[in-house]
């Protein structure tokens, strides 16, 4: 993962007496300027990997309920799909919304030392990240209805 252009380190707990104080408030700031986008990369990471393990999970969970004869064994294997989808989907909800804080305060240290942006897309709303998280809802809607109909007319789907 590329690293952060400025390395600096954590000001320490106990500063002397002549220490400037705009000096260490700076070094803060640069200090939690690295650490948000590292945080941000993180975040990052485990929203493109969410959706993916969601639909990995339906899948597996679909298909080896599919190997039994019972239409309740398919049945509540699309009602478990459904429910792990909608689970993961508030877990990617609840990533966005970190990334988004983090980004916030990324863009505020960024304006006050006039850096250049880490990343273009660190701030904008994401197209991708919608469309993640409106994929993963209708998966698990898909689910639900499923499970609905195998449980009201497992010869529609049979």
């Amino acid at each position: 993962m590329p690293q952060t252009p400025i390395k600096t380190t954590a000001p320490a707990p106990h500063h002397p007496a002549s220490a400037d104080p705009i000096l260490e408030e700076r070094q803060a700031q640069l200090y939690q300027y690295e650490r948000c986008c590292d945080d941000w990369r993180h975040h990052d990471a485990i929203i493109w990997e969410m959706p993916l393990a969601a639909v990995t999970a339906n899948a597996v969970i679909v298909w080896a309920a599919a190997s039994g004869e019972h239409a309740w064994q398919l049945a509540l294997a699309w009602a478990i799909a459904g429910f792990v989808v909608g689970v993961m989907s508030l877990g990617l909800q609840k990533q966005l919304a970190y990334a988004k804080q983090i980004q916030t305060r990324i863009r505020d240290i960024e304006q006050d030392f006039g850096l250049p942006k880490v990343t273009s897309q660190v701030g904008k709303p994401g197209l991708v990240s919608n469309s993640m998280e409106w994929m993963m809802r209708g998966l698990c809607v898909i689910d639900v209805v499923l499970a609905v109909i195998y449980m009201v007319r497992p010869d529609l789907l049979m």
